[in-house]
């Protein structure tokens, strides 16, 4: 047995170990960050105006009716009258929509958070309603739902004969845990009406509708050229250009359920105490493509590959060259490599992620090259050093930009290095491989 490659092997094992320790703090920082990011940005959130979910008209009929209740005991039968609860919501037969959403932006230290004001425009039919035999109205609203009042900027809602109707806060009922409502007469209610909102909402990162007429057709466009299209329906048509996007769903009840969508509720949205979404939902996300934590974090799931790599290349090395690397040389290399990553991660919070990856491998690689001088005993070797530096860096950063082809591009970036790898090994004498390799001598020393 060999046993000073062994004793190699488990010394280069141990700095391996060092190193991928380093990586995971380095992932530690990332995830830090990127939680240290969403503080922030919730904390704008909580300040201006959260996720927001827009939902109605609805009327609500609150009335009661009388009920007779026959109970039986060993002495008979024994009858008494009840007033009982018949209250209940009237979707609307049709539910137009269209938006607009001028998007903001708000920062937080150096941390940004996207922001937005929706201008919708609502058209519902809503149906006529007589109530039965023995049924007494009480009160009635038209009710409208939004998950964050706070974002409320401006409501007018006007009937079809261009009567303009008075909003207040609050939704009776609790169909909806935040909204507004406006009340309306016995007549107005038994005659059906079609009502027409005009309102401006804030909100951030995402905005939802509801679907809750029997026939729903919405419009949403914006300048913002990268929407994430969220809740249970994709859009029927969009367009996704350089000057933003459109998109158009139409919605019916046998989709939704019909009544049932009333009664299904989530706990979502963002800050301390979220109010029960509606689950049924529609609409639109603001992400943000070139997310610098995002990409960085993939990049240093890529670290311990790069570890191993330069490990390996040095090793490599060794065994072609026949000349001995001190185990602090390993470990210095690696550690270059490790604050690679490191630097990415910095760069990225003030930079563009593209250029702040080609400033954090620039810097790696000439400090590689440089150091390589004392390892391969001349500049040329080092050039030779930092172009397979600079050649590794831009694979990694075709990885990170392909990432639908990203497992296709890794497997046959590994195997070319395999292949590689036994190309040059092909004629080395493992039973003699790691003895007595002269040490390597400084440039200045030869």
């Amino acid at each position: 047995m060999n046993k000073q490659l062994f004793i190699k092997l488990l010394t280069l094992g141990l700095i391996a170990l060092i190193l991928a320790f380093a990586m995971l703090k380095v992932e530690w920082k990332v995830n830090e960050r990127s939680a240290t990011r969403d503080g922030a940005v919730r904390s704008i959130a909580d300040q201006y105006a959260r996720e927001q979910q827009l939902a109605g008209p609805l009327i609500w009929v609150k009335c009661s009716e009388p009920r007779s209740i026959v109970d039986t005991n060993d002495k008979g039968f024994n009858r008494h009258n009840i007033v009982q609860d018949c209250s209940h919501a009237i979707r609307p037969t049709q539910l137009n929509a269209t938006g607009n959403l001028e998007v903001g932006e708000r920062y937080r230290g150096i941390f940004k958070a996207h922001i937005y004001l929706a201008k919708v425009k609502l058209t519902a039919q809503l149906p006529a309603f007589k109530p039965a035999p023995g049924q007494t109205i009480e009160e009635a609203y038209i009710v409208y739902g939004v998950s964050d009042p706070r974002g409320l900027k401006r409501i007018s809602i006007k009937s079809a004969q261009g009567k303009l109707l008075t909003a207040r806060p609050g939704v009776p009922g609790g169909q909806f845990e935040h909204g507004f409502h406006v009340p309306i007469d016995l007549q107005t209610l038994q005659q059906g009406l079609t009502l027409d909102a005009e309102m401006e909402i804030a909100g951030s990162t995402r905005l939802d509708l509801i679907p809750l007429a029997e026939n729903n057709d919405f419009e949403l466009d914006s300048p913002w050229r990268h929407p994430s299209f969220t809740g249970n329906f994709l859009p029927e048509k969009r367009t996704i250009n350089q000057n933003g996007f459109s998109a158009r769903w139409r919605v019916n009840d046998f989709a939704t359920g019909g009544d049932h969508l009333l009664d299904a509720k989530i706990q979502t949205g963002s800050g301390q105490n979220p109010a029960p979404w509606m689950a049924t939902t529609l609409g639109v996300s603001l992400i943000d493509p070139v997310d610098g934590y995002t990409q960085t974090d993939r990049a240093v799931r890529y670290g311990s590959l790069f570890v191993l790599l330069t490990l390996g290349g040095f090793f490599l090395f060794e065994l072609v060259k026949a000349r001995s690397v001190h185990p602090l040389q390993y470990l210095l290399v690696g550690f270059a490599v490790v604050l690679f990553f490191l630097l990415l991660l910095a760069l990225s919070e003030h930079l563009r992620f593209d250029l702040s990856y080609l400033i954090a491998a620039g810097a790696c690689v000439m400090l590689i090259a440089a150091y390589g001088r004392t390892l391969l005993g001349g500049w040329k070797g080092s050039a030779v050093l930092g172009t397979g530096y600079a050649l590794l860096y831009f694979g990694l950063y075709q990885l990170l930009a392909s990432e639908d082809y990203a497992l296709l591009m890794g497997a046959w970036l590994i195997f070319g290095i395999l292949a590689l790898t036994m190309y040059l090994t092909r004629r080395v004498d493992w039973g003699i491989a790691g003895k007595s390799m002269p040490s390597i001598a400084p440039p200045d020393a030869e």
